[in-house]
């Protein structure tokens, strides 16, 4: 009861900091570890054998790319891009359209080097002759937001960097 009051009582004390920011943490760190088993539950349905199962999947993972709070780091960490460039071979072209929402989203927060890393541009350009025009139509998008980056590593050479 003492400390409650003197918390009260006293915001800017140490005390009532240290508590602040303990709490804090212990938020952030349950936040992550939901992130992280959402993610890893997620990637689990993306490579299920039954199709409507990947469908829905890919889908709440390109709905969720929408909240100008998510970031790809933990998809990425759990190898989701494999994952994400294994449903751009789906002949249902729901599942194709969402997983090349997720691929634009990561490139366009800022993850490109991933992306480029993981195989996708000659994945998204052999998709440019796909007979549906709104998957060529994304493929175009995600290649425009990767290719500024190919074009910086094949100009720049070790040598030119001292």
């Amino acid at each position: 009861m003492f400390l409650s009051l003197m918390v009260e009582y006293q915001p800017a004390s140490p005390v009532w900091i240290f508590l602040k920011e303990t709490a804090g943490v212990i938020r952030m760190a349950e936040g992550l570890q939901i992130t992280k088993e959402i993610t890893r539950d997620l990637l689990e349905r993306l490579v299920s054998p039954v199709r409507h199962v990947r469908e829905t999947a890919v889908e709440a993972l390109a709905v969720s790319t929408e909240d100008e709070d998510w970031r790809p780091d933990e998809l990425i960490r759990q190898g989701g891009i494999d994952i994400v460039a294994g449903l751009l071979h789906e002949e249902n072209p729901h599942i194709v359209g969402s997983a090349l929402d997720v691929i634009i989203a990561i490139a366009a927060a800022g993850q490109e080097e991933a992306l480029i890393t993981g195989g996708l541009i000659a994945r998204l350009d052999r998709m440019l002759d796909h007979k549906n025009p709104l998957i060529r139509e994304k493929a175009q998008e995600a290649l425009w937001l990767l290719e500024p980056e190919v074009e910086d590593v094949v100009t720049s050479k070790p040598q030119d960097e001292y």
